[in-house]
């Protein structure tokens, strides 16, 4: 069914099937997982049995990679080729640790900024995240450093 220009204009900017896909990675993000077994992890169906219904998985198939594609974009997620396979993982979050209570946050805050200068003379650009533990208050960490 036809949508007008200004449905499709103000479109979700994530659907179910991004979701989904944040999720499964979410849960294994100590690994990377082709676009194969990405589909067969979130039942991402598609079926091969008769020539007609073939054509309508292969375009399934290819919106489905093309979606990953936008996510890593997106930067929600990265890829890599590996032995000749592209492989897609889940960003690195910067959840850190309390140091009180050892639960794991998400930063409320993230910002950069010059460190002191070293013996050399040489300044370290900080990355660091604000976090908010509702037991035992707020805490910082150094989430990277790089040299300018």
């Amino acid at each position: 069914m036809p949508i007008t220009k200004k449905e499709f204009e103000g479109g979700q900017l994530h659907s179910k099937v991004e979701d989904e896909i944040l999720a499964f990675l979410k849960e294994r993000k100590e690994g990377a997982f082709t676009s194969q077994e990405i589909m067969g992890g979130i039942h991402y169906h598609t079926d091969f049995s008769t020539p007609e219904i073939t054509k309508m998985s292969t375009f399934s198939i290819a919106d489905f990679t093309t979606l990953l594609h936008n996510m890593v974009r997106q930067k929600n997620i990265k890829t890599k080729v590996v032995r000749n396979r592209m492989y897609y993982r889940i960003m690195d979050t910067h959840t850190a640790k309390c140091p009180k209570c050892k639960k794991q946050f998400e930063p409320k805050k993230t910002w950069k900024m010059a460190g002191r200068p070293d013996k050399n003379g040489k300044r370290l650009q900080l990355h660091i995240g604000l976090y908010k533990c509702p037991k035992d208050g707020t805490f910082r960490k150094v989430l990277g450093k790089q040299r300018i």
